[in-house]
């Protein structure tokens, strides 16, 4: 079927018509038909909208001036490219509306030819992206937010793990620190006797007598097993903290004074760095003097051919901290790796003749003023040595005055 009619570009033809009109009316997306040279020839309703203007405030006018001005280079090359290579361009732009608003929108370009011996025609299609970026943005927002949770929460178990594991950990240790304790009390009262009756019978031999020098040996062995014995039950049966607040500057000072013969004996340098806005601790100052007596000793066994023992104070004042930090670091021959993981345990020991209590007890000291004691060791290099570093609460707990 023919039918007359005058197309958009004003010819009159009887060819089949095409009702482009119609079909651009019906969809969704704001478009419009523009000549080559930009002009916009036809504008459905969603586009009118969009720019919130009037049908007869847009036709004739450049398609460009739908746009921000930013955006209307954009559109114009679009338009020039779409023309000349008969291509769809999509492009992003910033349309402009008539309230001064801008909004964000994919721009699609598409070369037309309507009927036989009409001139082209470019179709200009405008969706709002608006609405896509809001949600996009808004999903961004939502995925940082859960990746923050999720950090957070990863953090909280991290932090529960460690929290059981340390708990796990003194329990053990209290209860194999009970059982330990229990056994020498039970061998102390028997040592005794031994003890006695050794020195009695040695005070009874000639100094050049035969067995003088096997009950030397005994002697020096049972005052060693009641060396043990009295860290077996310091160790598992722990006395209630004596609390005073005192600087601890002065528990430091007075060990060094004792260690300081030593020291100078095998050419160990003594270095202090105190702070002296460092309030006083609140702790069992003999119990704290037993620690610091147990590190030195460390220290300084591992420097016997000269070496540098640094001690140095410091105040954490975080509100949530509130701590004294102690750090204690020799230059001597290091821990090895393998055996650092195992320092703080009971009876272990890279000493000939140690006992592997004195870490033990001392950890057990710290925690009980609920602080914490951490040992860094490097056995090559230019920063070998051994760090021990101490945290302890300016104030502790109510808690830590009960009896423990």
């Amino acid at each position: 079927m023919q039918t007359e009619s005058r197309s958009l570009t004003g010819q009159e033809t009887s060819e089949p018509k095409v009702d482009y009109e119609t079909l651009l009316k019906a969809l969704v997306e704001g478009v419009c038909l523009c000549d080559l040279d930009g002009r916009i020839l036809f504008a459905n309703k969603v586009l009118i909208e969009l720019a919130g203007t009037k049908d007869d405030e847009v036709i004739g006018k450049p398609v460009s001036g739908l746009f921000a001005r930013e955006s209307r280079q954009a559109v114009d090359e679009a338009l020039t490219q779409v023309s000349t290579k008969r291509t769809i361009k999509s492009i992003e732009a910033n349309a402009a509306t008539s309230n001064g608003v801008t909004l964000p929108v994919s721009v699609g370009c598409s070369l037309l030819k309507p009927n036989e011996g009409d001139k082209p025609l470019i179709l200009v299609s405008l969706r709002d992206l608006s609405r896509e970026k809001k949600l996009s943005e808004e999903l961004s927002r939502t995925q940082s937010e859960s990746e923050s949770l999720l950090a957070e929460l990863d953090e909280a178990y991290r932090q529960l793990k460690g929290a059981q594991e340390e708990l796990v950990r003194r329990e053990r240790l209290a209860a194999s620190g009970e059982l330990a304790a229990g056994v020498a009390h039970e061998i102390r009262n028997p040592l005794s006797i031994i003890a006695m009756s050794i020195q009695y019978l040695h005070s009874k031999l000639s100094p050049g007598h035969t067995f003088r020098e096997f009950t030397s040996a005994i002697i020096k062995k049972v005052e060693r097993l009641e060396k043990i014995t009295t860290q077996l039950i310091s160790y598992g049966r722990p006395r209630e903290l004596k609390l005073e607040a005192r600087d601890v500057r002065r528990n430091i000072n007075q060990v060094l004074r004792l260690a300081s013969p030593k020291c100078e004996a095998q050419g160990v340098k003594i270095v202090r760095r105190f702070d002296r806005k460092l309030p006083k601790v609140t702790c069992d100052h003999d119990l704290m003097d037993q620690v610091f007596t147990n590190l030195v000793t460390n220290a300084v066994e591992a420097m016997p051919k000269r070496g540098v023992l640094t001690i140095e104070t410091r105040f954490d004042a975080d509100e949530v901290k509130n701590q004294a930090v102690i750090v204690l670091s020799d230059t001597g021959h290091g821990v090895p790796p393998k055996a650092q993981a195992q320092l703080f345990k009971p009876f272990f020991t890279t000493k000939r003749n140690g006992t592997g209590l004195g870490l033990a007890i001392s950890r057990r000291i710290i925690d009980h003023h609920h602080g914490v004691i951490a040992c860094t060791s490097k056995t090559r290099g230019s920063q070998r040595g051994t760090i021990f570093t101490i945290r302890l609460p300016i104030t502790p707990p109510l808690k830590t005055k009960e009896s423990l």
